[in-house]
């Protein structure tokens, strides 16, 4: 006989199938099959979904005992997969709940390698004044409790995290009183920028900037991860390089920008390329977020529309930070022309192009010195094809390090 149950607004059916009596442990089993139907895509997201076999042991005055599945943990099956980069099952099975489990153990295993001193979720007691003077924000009142960091060392460190970047801000105003430097980990970015925490010693990572932190090599290496959770654990395409350059060549027609090309954009935008490929990558990023914005720009609706599209233009505090660099470092497979309002880059044989770029000193230089030499456009857009050009310049530097 088939029973329901609501809990939260899920409906859970139960069919009871046998039970048992176990002479040895003068205890009953019981084994019922537990199935969920989400009313929604979103709770099919919020809520795990169950489809499974339970066991329930309980004694003859019918006291609980224990509780398990008669499948192995699929967690541990997830975890396994998710770590070798092997999406199919998670994807058919995704949830908010699973995309947590998965950001906490990429976190962890990142945290281990970079420092291998750490503990993992050690309590520590928050007192209000903590251990640093540092001025309390009015929006986020220090209280008395106890936390749970991810990863620590001692007071010294903590590692810490959330999905979004702008709570990872707000924990950082909370708790970076409590130890003498702080890692807060943000797995998607966030177009507005509400709240940023500038506290000395305290550092909001995205997953693709902390993973290169210590070992660049391990950036690479998750990539492929750090794309999947910002996915909401779809599967993103995959491309041929081949075919990728073929597309780009021939340039015929215009690809969308999904919210997950964005999310991968606004997060390697932050991060300080090292050799020719990776400054191709980060110019590729930048160009699909310069496109994405001029895109829709043109049909703003309203105010906060408006004011959105204008916070999204910190952008090009990053591409100032990372022309800066290239200028410094004086970097030869680089060209980088500045003309009044006008700043174009040719690498690779792709040229970029970006108006209103925020000018320090060392561009101002620049664009008076000898090294400044004319770069002659050559008539090829790369606005339309922006995803194509971020899929190669991401392949590129994966067929370098595999």
């Amino acid at each position: 006989m088939e029973q329901s149950i609501v809990f939260n607004t899920v409906i859970y059916y139960a069919i009871l199938q046998n039970i048992e009596w176990q002479e040895n442990r003068n205890t009953f089993k019981a084994t019922f099959s537990l199935r969920t139907f989400p009313a929604s895509k979103r709770q099919n997201w919020i809520k795990v979904t169950w489809n499974t076999i339970f066991q329930i042991i309980y004694t003859q005055e019918q006291k609980f005992v224990t509780a398990f599945t008669k499948k192995d943990d699929p967690s541990k099956i997830y975890v396994e997969q998710f770590m070798q980069g092997n999406f199919n099952k998670i994807n058919l099975n995704k949830s908010l709940p699973v995309a947590e489990l998965l950001f906490r153990t990429l976190i962890l295993h990142l945290c281990e390698e970079n420092y291998p001193d750490g503990k993992h979720n050690i309590k520590f007691h928050l007192d209000p004044r903590g251990i640093r003077n540092l001025t309390e924000h009015p929006e986020f009142i220090r209280e008395e409790m106890e936390f749970y960091p991810i990863y620590s060392i001692e007071r010294q460190l903590w590692v810490c995290y959330a999905f979004t970047e702008e709570k990872a801000h707000r924990i950082a105003y909370y708790i970076a009183n409590q130890c003498e430097h702080l890692q807060v980990i943000f797995c998607n970015p966030t177009y507005s920028r509400h709240h940023r925490c500038n506290y000395p010693n305290t550092s909001i990572l995205s997953l693709y900037e902390f993973a290169g932190k210590v070992n660049p090599s391990l950036r690479l290496k998750f990539e492929r991860q750090v794309r999947f959770l910002q996915n909401h654990l779809n599967q993103q395409e995959e491309y041929d390089l081949e075919f990728l350059k073929h597309s780009i060549e021939s340039n015929e027609k215009e690809y969308p920008i999904k919210k997950s090309y964005l999310m991968e954009a606004l997060a390697v935008m932050k991060i300080n390329p090292k050799d020719e490929l990776d400054t191709f990558h980060s110019f590729a990023a930048l160009n699909l977020i310069n496109t994405w914005i001029s895109s829709r720009r043109q049909n703003l609706l309203n105010q906060r529309e408006k004011r959105l599209f204008k916070n999204m233009y910190y952008f090009k505090t990053y591409l100032t930070n990372i022309l800066t660099n290239l200028i410094l470092n004086k970097a030869s497979f680089v060209r980088i022309y500045i003309e009044g309002n006008l700043i174009m880059v040719e690498i690779m044989a792709y040229q970029f192009s970006f108006y209103s770029v925020p000018k320090n000193e060392i561009l101002v230089i620049h664009e008076k010195s000898e090294d400044n030499k004319v770069i002659e456009w050559t008539g090829k857009r790369l606005q339309k094809i922006a995803p194509l050009l971020l899929f190669y310049s991401r392949e590129l530097r994966q067929q370098k390090n595999s």
